[in-house]
């Protein structure tokens, strides 16, 4: 509960009267889960009319702060937006108990900073490489927008018959310096590892057409995702890029992208003829690769696959079968599920290892927590008008998420305020015109990056609230 009626309340010395008469006040009781910003548990008697401004302020006087701190307040696991006054009256309670008020640091309001044009819808987005947004379309192609690319700060990746669903970065120790690695899967049911090259030959010359080292045959249905491991690992016995792809037929598979390991012969892109297997792979040969394992469990299609943060082991996924399943990699087996009456459109582990969080249909956005026996939804949140087609967590916080929805908005979320977003993001749009469905988010700490329907990618810049930000800003 979020009142008491314990001992009386200290007043607070920060606490002023209206001109023409004494305000009415209120008690409450600040608390907080962050060590760092600890105040002692004393009751305060504060103005009615006092917002997340002025509890700040109160807060950073308290810890004496020289550079001030913005908080954000929690009362009943919803984020007060409205003076303690009003809050009384809209949720019917006594300004005569103490409110018990649980403060956080603030995320501050993300800043929309640009928006890139696509060739068609925006099916995927990834900001694995730091200053660098990859994207998948429906064109049927993949495009690589980053400052560290010499003019035009841009490459298309063109390979694919049909429209491509989901792309990621491959992080590999194995290339050669100045080339990159990219993956990628779509509707013409091809993996593809694509490598690019990241240093022009020459002052003004331009990069190198990207090229495709691998193709990945398995799927009989669309690929829908394609999500690779993350290096390097602690845990991980071996340095090796791996992937994870999952698709509309219901499998997941396994591929390891080191030389050699489970390729068949090869041949000459885009022409079908086979060449003689060579020790390195000459320019203009594509290598065939079968996964090392599939995971079979899912009845329905799979909407995501991806490896644990931590362990390299061990992998998730979340389908059209109402189920979140866990998969244990080194004996290609299922090791638990959870399950719901939700069709699992998207996932995403938080930064927390042992939560996971999805978006469904019913518009709702859930989180798993891993620990617990219950096979069922540890938590859910409400907020988006159409279904939840993605989620990014943030990739230190481990309450903070993005998601995107039909609804043409992407919502902020901190896990401690199920019942209320931190921020709604609607997608950049002409004046007059209908909102865009939001069909894919990521986020890398710095930039929340969004596209979907509208043929466009919305970057949005995210400030570090606990930098020395004034505290001004919450409001």
């Amino acid at each position: 509960m979020s009142i008491s009626h314990d001992e009386e309340p200290v007043a607070s010395t920060s606490a002023q009267p209206l001109a023409g008469g004494e305000e009415r006040q209120i008690a409450i009781r600040l608390t907080t889960k962050d060590a760092s910003y600890s105040i002692p548990s004393t009751k305060f008697l504060v103005p009615v009319s006092w917002r997340r401004f002025h509890l700040s302020e109160l807060i950073n006087k308290v810890l004496e702060n020289s550079s001030p701190i913005p908080f954000d307040f929690l009362i009943n696991s919803s984020l007060l937006r409205s003076s303690l006054g009003a809050y009384c009256a809209a949720s019917g309670t006594s300004e005569e108990v103490t409110i018990e008020i649980e403060y956080l640091p603030s995320t501050l309001p993300p800043q929309l900073e640009s928006t890139l044009p696509s060739e068609d819808w925006v099916s995927d987005v990834s900001v694995g490489v730091r200053g660098g947004i990859l994207t998948a379309s429906y064109a049927g192609t993949m495009s690589l927008n980053s400052n560290s690319l010499p003019p035009p700060s841009n490459l298309t990746f063109v390979g694919h018959d049909l429209s491509v669903l989901s792309c990621c970065y491959v992080p590999h120790p194995l290339g050669e310096a100045g080339k990159s690695w990219v993956a990628s899967g779509g509707m013409d049911r091809v993996g593809r590892v694509w490598e690019y090259d990241t240093n022009p030959t020459a002052i003004d010359a331009p990069l190198p057409v990207p090229t495709t080292l691998y193709t990945l045959q398995l799927h009989t249905a669309p690929i829908s995702s394609v999500r690779s491991r993350a290096l390097p690992s602690p845990l991980a016995p071996t340095s090796s890029p791996h992937l994870l792809t999952a698709g509309w037929d219901g499998l997941v598979g396994v591929w390891d992208l080191t030389p050699g390991v489970n390729e068949g012969e090869p041949e000459v892109d885009g022409t079908g003829e086979r060449r003689r297997k060579r020790r390195k792979q000459a320019p203009g040969i594509v290598i065939s690769k079968t996964p090392v394992s599939v995971l079979r469990g899912h009845t329905g299609k799979v909407s995501r696959a991806l490896f644990d943060r931590q362990e390299s082991d061990k992998a998730f996924s979340a389908g059209y079968d109402h189920t979140v399943r866990s998969w244990d990699l080194s004996v290609a087996s299922e090791s638990g599920m959870k399950t719901s009456d939700k069709v699992l459109l998207s996932l995403t582990q938080m930064a927390s290892r042992n939560l996971l969080a999805t978006g469904s249909t019913d518009r709702t956005v859930s989180f798993w927590d891993l620990r617990e026996e219950s096979q069922l939804i540890s938590l859910t949140m409400k907020g988006h008008t159409g279904p939840v087609s993605a989620v990014a967590s943030h990739p230190t916080s481990p309450l903070l998420l993005a998601s995107g929805s039909y609804d043409a908005t992407v919502r902020v979320w901190d896990a401690r305020s199920p019942n209320q977003a931190l921020f709604v993001l609607p997608m950049p749009r002409e004046e007059g015109a209908k909102g865009d469905k939001v069909l894919a988010v990521d986020w890398d700490g710095e930039r929340i990056v969004a596209g979907g329907e509208g043929a466009k990618v919305a970057v949005w810049r995210v400030t570090d609230s606990q930098k020395e930000a004034p505290v001004a800003m919450v409001e």
